[in-house]
């Protein structure tokens, strides 16, 4: 198969397009410029998109269309001659690359037999699992593993021809079938081994429960006979029980008897009483009026005690030198001494005034050699003179006499200050006074109408009491005597109470038969009793649980018999356990013949393209059938496990084997494409000449796609026919 023309909405790939040619294509590319998403692009064009991959790293999932567009692709292929047009569409979100047709190239005829499912297996002959460890070498994916489909190409070719046998698959399922019957501790076998474990133990169990049956009915028959005896100790107590509770039946009527008489014969000494109501309003205005008392006592000293105080506040008010002026004479005085403040004289300000402008102008008249002018000017100043020395010694008069009215004005200021208060406190204490006078006067009123209407409720009851003594005497022998009344019904109550409630509870009345008391006290059998049914209650449970054991377990018999049969399906199946064991011996000998036919053949092949491509270095290739690689340098014996060689010679000895298993497993009629990404990135320059040279003579066969990010694969082969180079 040869692919013409690829177009692709692929992860990064927008609407790009891809146009190989036959034989050798070098595509090259920067990294991270798509080369990987084309390689891929054509493995899932060819055999689908897995959509049942869920984790991050689905194809679905790690190659959707950057730009948000729904995932597509197309292929034209030629096959066999016939150019064929592959597509696959997103029409659903959930199965991307879902919508697949395969047509002949410039026609919309399908092409009859190949379908999204088997597009790849048909066109290039192998499985997809084969097609991936083989011309499929994807980057750092050198390495090769095997799978059933690649086992079952392989054997295929050594064998019969015939591609639906796999050694690991016939293996696996002998394997299962193996572990069906016996793993560890799991399959059937050890299933009937411990099945028969379990009947052996019930079996046992059955011979123990019947002892324990046994003994159970020997405890339940004694149980029964203590609970009898200390049943019969129980009535006899309730018996003489009922013969006390009559007894104190009989006391409780005679204490009623006795209870009412002494309520008739206080009834006749209280004699009239008043209503509990009344008598405790009594009592209430007695305490009342008690404390009235005090507050009167109290109200009485404090009146007392205003009065001298109003009386030491007033002499000091009297005793006062501005006594009897009020505050408006006094603020009188303080104002006149205002008024008749004397004003500083201004005679002497104008005089210097005028005498100033005198000199000035004598000044001037002087200069201007006026005699007469300067003559008068000069007795202006000297009469300015004289006035200015009088009115100054004026001015020190009137200082003087301002400075005594200031004083004698501070002088009364003090006094008013003094006075003042001492007015008001003698006001407030004679108003405080009066208070006090009027409130005592108001409660001795209000305490002689509470006691005459306490005197006037009394003498109800008790004529003959006078006074407010008498009365609270009274009211409190009342109160004892009403009290004790009360006592005495509530006595007659609680024995009449005690009585009915005795009644209803009385049992039958006793014959008079003489009955003695048990061996065993009451607290003792009714300690016993309890403890005995219990016992008996437990032995009886624990007969039943034991009889419902024995049937839970079964007829001994069937057990027995039970047991017989898994012995004899254990031993069947042991038997057939052997036998699988000995044909997987049997299929590991044959695979081992097999291994030793495949292995040589895909061995000699990989030699020779190992050797081409070291330039003869290696010269023989050793692998078994899981593909342990090792290999032999030229003219050395000792063969080297891969895991000893250098990185660049061990993806050197990867790329033979994988090139080997091309040649043997793919078809050899238009053989299948070989897609290589990055495949030589670690080849040194010699090394990677020789494996360029390799895949040109192998590119006149099948065609090569080799993705690149390297410019020395297309430096090499510039000028070679059969190459073309490709950039993305």
């Amino acid at each position: 198969m040869q692919i013409r023309r690829m177009r692709a909405t692929f992860g990064k790939l927008e609407q790009a397009e891809l146009t190989p040619q036959s034989g050798l294509n070098v595509i090259y590319a920067p990294n991270e410029s798509g080369k990987s998403t084309w390689s891929r692009f054509i493995q899932n064009m060819l055999y689908g998109l897995n959509t049942r991959d869920k984790t991050e790293l689905a194809d679905k999932r790690r190659y959707a269309p950057w730009s948000g567009a729904a995932m597509r692709g197309r292929m034209d292929v030629t096959v066999n001659g016939s150019d064929y047009t592959i597509l696959r569409e997103t029409k659903r979100s959930n199965t991307p690359m879902g919508d697949f047709s395969c047509a002949f190239a410039d026609t919309a005829t399908a092409v009859p037999g190949i379908t999204a499912q088997n597009a790849g297996e048909i066109l290039l002959g192998v499985p997809r699992e084969v097609f991936e460890r083989s011309a499929f070498i994807g980057q750092a994916a050198l390495s090769v593993d095997k799978s059933a489909e690649l086992e079952k190409r392989i054997a295929a070719l050594i064998t019969t021809g015939e591609e639906d046998t796999s050694y690991s698959e016939t293996y696996e399922r002998l394997k299962k079938q193996l572990n069906r019957r016996k793993f560890n501790r799991s399959g059937q076998i050890p299933a009937l081994e411990r099945d028969i474990a379990q009947l052996d133990e019930a079996l046992e169990q059955v011979e123990a429960l019947q002892s324990q049956y046994r003994d159970t009915g020997e405890q339940v028959q004694l149980f029964q006979e203590q609970s009898a005896q200390l049943e019969a100790f129980r009535r006899q107590w309730d018996e003489l029980s009922r013969r006390e509770q009559w007894a104190r039946y009989q006391a409780a009527r005679q204490a009623e008897d006795e209870a009412r008489q002494r309520v008739q014969m206080l009834s006749e000494l209280s004699g009239n009483l008043p209503e509990e109501r009344l008598l405790s309003r009594m009592e209430n205005q007695c305490v009342l009026l008690c404390d009235a008392q005090s507050h009167l006592r109290q109200a009485k000293d404090t009146a007392r005690l205003q009065g001298d105080l109003a009386q030491k506040a007033d002499d000091a008010f009297r005793r006062h030198p501005l006594y009897p002026a009020d505050e408006n004479e006094l603020r009188a005085r303080l104002d006149h001494f205002r008024a008749d403040a004397v004003p500083g004289p201004t005679l002497f300000r104008i005089l210097l005034m005028v005498a100033a402008v005198a000199l000035l102008g004598g000044i001037v008249l002087t200069a201007t050699q006026q005699l007469i002018g300067a003559a008068l000017a000069a007795g202006i100043c000297l009469v300015a003179g004289i006035g200015g020395l009088r009115s100054m010694l004026q001015r020190r008069k009137v200082k003087r006499q301002a400075a005594e009215i200031q004083a004698r004005r501070a002088a009364l200021e003090r006094q008013t200050e003094e006075y003042l208060p001492l007015r008001q406190r003698a006001n407030e204490a004679a108003n405080a006074a009066a208070r006090a006078s009027a409130l005592h006067s108001a409660m001795e009123q209000q305490q002689q109408t509470a006691q005459d209407a306490l005197l006037q409720e009394i003498r109800v009851y008790r004529p003959a009491i006078q006074d407010y003594a008498g009365a609270e005497a009274m009211v409190q022998d009342m109160r004892r005597q009403a009290d004790t009344l009360d006592a005495a019904r509530q006595a007659l109550r609680d024995v009449e109470v005690l009585c009915a409630a005795m009644e209803q509870q009385l049992p039958e009345k006793p014959s008079g038969e003489v009955i003695s008391p048990p061996s065993m006290s009451r607290a003792q059998v009714e300690a016993a009793l309890p403890q005995a049914q219990v016992n008996l209650q437990s032995a009886r449970s624990r007969l039943a649980t034991l009889t419902g054991q024995l049937r839970a377990m079964g007829d001994p018999d069937d057990l027995f018999s039970r047991r017989t049969q898994l012995t004899e399906q254990r031993d069947r199946i042991q038997e057939e356990y052997d036998a699988i064991a000995m044909a997987m011996d049997a299929l590991e000998q044959a695979n081992l013949s097999l291994q030793n036919r495949f292995s040589p053949a895909l061995g000699q092949r990989a030699a020779e393209i190992f050797s081409a491509i070291t330039a003869g270095k290696y010269q023989k290739v050793l692998l078994d059938r899981d593909f342990a690689l090792s290999a032999e340098p030229a003219g050395d014996s000792a063969a080297r496990s891969i895991r000893l060689l250098s990185q660049g010679a061990s993806d050197q000895l990867y790329l033979a084997v994988r090139l080997a298993i091309c040649d043997m497993v793919l078809p050899g009629e238009d053989p299948a494409p070989l897609i290589l990404d990055d495949a030589l990135v670690s080849f040194d320059e010699e090394r990677l000449h020789t494996a360029l040279d390799y895949l040109l003579q192998e590119g006149k066969r099948r065609q090569i796609l080799l993705f690149t990010c390297q410019k020395r694969e297309q430096e090499y082969l510039a000028g070679r026919g059969g190459v073309t180079v490709l950039t993305l």
